[in-house]
């Protein structure tokens, strides 16, 4: 059981890791371009959170990346004992597009755009 959560606990890390790393790359190479980034401006916000009452603790995290427009996309793990889950949903305008929202995907869009 014990070793079922730990390679959980590392696939989640890894998919966060991989995400890191491309923005990472992606803002190092508009740093390398001047005119690039005085004209563009990227909102990120990682909000951890708790999708199960009474079980666990703040496992869950939801990475939101907007751009100046307020578009981009929400990116949700949930993590429990047997399966993490991980669902990306595309934003436009601060309004999710094709799907709903869950009040943590809001709140957390919304402490995005505030700042």
């Amino acid at each position: 059981m014990t070793a079922v959560i730990l390679l959980l606990f590392f696939i989640n890390s890894f998919w966060l890791f991989l995400i890191s790393r491309a923005l990472y790359k992606k803002n190092k190479i508009r740093q390398e371009t001047p005119q690039a980034t005085s004209d563009f401006k990227c909102k990120i916000n990682v909000t951890r959170f708790n999708p199960f009452e009474n079980v666990g603790g703040d496992q869950s995290f939801i990475l939101t990346i907007l751009d100046q427009n307020n578009s981009g996309a929400v990116v949700t793990s949930l993590h429990n004992r047997d399966v993490t889950r991980i669902y990306a949903k595309s934003i436009k305008n601060g309004q999710v597009e094709n799907n709903t929202l869950s009040k943590e995907e809001k709140l957390a869009i919304v402490n995005t755009i505030k700042g």
